[in-house]
């Protein structure tokens, strides 16, 4: 794959620490007033009449206004019959109801708010099938394998593209990149949905897979 063309630029991002213990619910911004714009992973319910959602580490359920694309990630990703589902969205709060502004992850397999790996991440991108994933995180890109290369750590640049996509190198050019681009993506071995549809770049092989933001990634 030809990277495209473009100034890279040393891109390090200050990585926000979350006390997440256990099934921590996730929150990227402070404060929690009206309007305040938070990542919350948890539980949804598909209710009749009302959608509620139970935050990881919470003991009590929010009433939840789903979009339209939540709905339908719902049933392509939930198996028939199912009523609760796990999903990673970012939301507002009016009249004491969240209301989903974005839908980073609807799974209904893995570990749910057990899950933690992505949480010390800026970008994640991987794929179960290929069995590869790539963490960028504060210190740099990691790479894991099933090969012998787990912990490959590099120090990266990135360049963001007009059209939303994001590219990760080594600096040194070590023959690894990672693309994500802003386009929905299943999860081939599990139907699960992210947000981010990634490609590896390794020594000139591409890889698809998945990809998704990381609970430290700054800003909305």
């Amino acid at each position: 794959m030809g990277m495209p063309k473009g100034h890279f630029s040393l891109f390090f991002l200050l990585s926000v620490l979350l006390g997440l213990s256990g099934c921590a619910s996730w929150s990227l911004w402070p404060g929690g007033e009206s309007g305040a714009s938070q990542r919350v992973a948890g539980l949804i319910d598909r209710g009749d009449p009302d959608w509620t959602m139970r935050a990881c580490g919470q003991e009590h359920d929010r009433l939840l206004q789903p979009t339209a694309e939540l709905k339908r990630l719902f049933d392509d990703v939930g198996q028939p019959g199912q009523l609760s589902i796990f999903a990673d969205l970012d939301v507002v709060e009016k009249d004491g109801r969240w209301l989903v502004r974005k839908t980073h992850r609807v799974q209904s397999t893995g570990r749910g708010c057990m899950d933690v790996s992505g949480a010390g991440s800026q970008w994640v991108g991987f794929s179960l099938a290929d069995n590869w994933r790539v963490d960028v995180t504060a210190r740099g890109m990691q790479l894991s394998t099933d090969d012998g290369e787990d912990g490959r750590q590099l120090a990266v640049i990135q360049e963001q593209m007009p059209d939303g996509a994001m590219g990760f190198r080594g600096v040194h050019d070590q023959g690894l990149e990672l693309w994500l681009y802003p386009t929905g993506c299943l999860e081939r071995s599990t139907g699960d949905y992210y947000h981010l549809t990634a490609v590896l770049v390794r020594d000139g092989q591409r890889l698809n897979g998945c990809g998704y933001k990381g609970a430290a990634s700054p800003g909305p």
